[in-house]
């Protein structure tokens, strides 16, 4: 992943500098062609003539029918987050739709990758109906230079439950869900 962000990085870095060459070493078409330095001596000099200002214009009020130009708009909103893979380290099995956890206490480090994000929180919640208020905050990483990572120590309980990861970013918000069990004896 650290590959990739550098290597985006470099890309970026020559296409502006591309850009600035491209448009930096062009020759100004619209310039006005150089005049001799040393005119010539022998011409009598021209009494200047000066015109008058033409009267200031009115502002027109602009008609709501035409599409305003883009380039004088406002700025573009910041993109939203988008959460592009998650999993865990060691690689937790699956039991139909949920992750199940080694039995005993223990250590597993989740893995998130999310594009646009400023924060990632992690969220546990039971599985049953009306239980959103029973959510609780096991972790969050707000240094995605490294990846997003979050190392739980958990328990030697019995969980089931739901666990949600939230990107959050300048654009918005972003959730992934999966399920999580946790046995509360060693299975054969």
């Amino acid at each position: 992943m650290r590959l990739v962000r550098i290597l985006l990085v470099v890309l970026a870095v020559v296409a502006v500098g591309l850009a600035g060459w491209a448009l930096g070493a062009r020759d100004a078409y619209d310039a006005p062609a150089t005049a001799d330095p040393a005119p010539a001596a022998s011409a009598p000099a021209e009494p200047a003539v000066t015109t008058p200002a033409p009267p200031p214009r009115e502002q027109a009020t602009p008609d709501p029918t035409t599409t305003p130009d883009p380039t004088t708009g406002p700025a573009p909103a910041p993109p939203r987050p988008r959460i592009v893979g998650f999993g865990s380290e060691p690689v937790l099995p699956k039991e139909g739709t949920f992750w199940r956890l080694s039995p005993g206490a223990g250590l597993v480090t989740f893995v998130l990758d999310a594009q646009h994000a400023t924060r990632v929180e992690f969220w546990l919640t039971p599985t049953g109906s009306s239980v959103s208020d029973l959510s609780r905050k096991i972790g969050q990483d707000t240094n995605g230079r490294d990846g997003w990572l979050f190392n739980w120590h958990y328990p030697d309980d019995p969980i089931l439950g739901h666990l949600t990861v939230r990107a959050t970013g300048p654009g918005g918000t972003a959730e992934q869900t999966v399920g999580l069990y946790h046995p509360d004896t060693e299975q054969p």
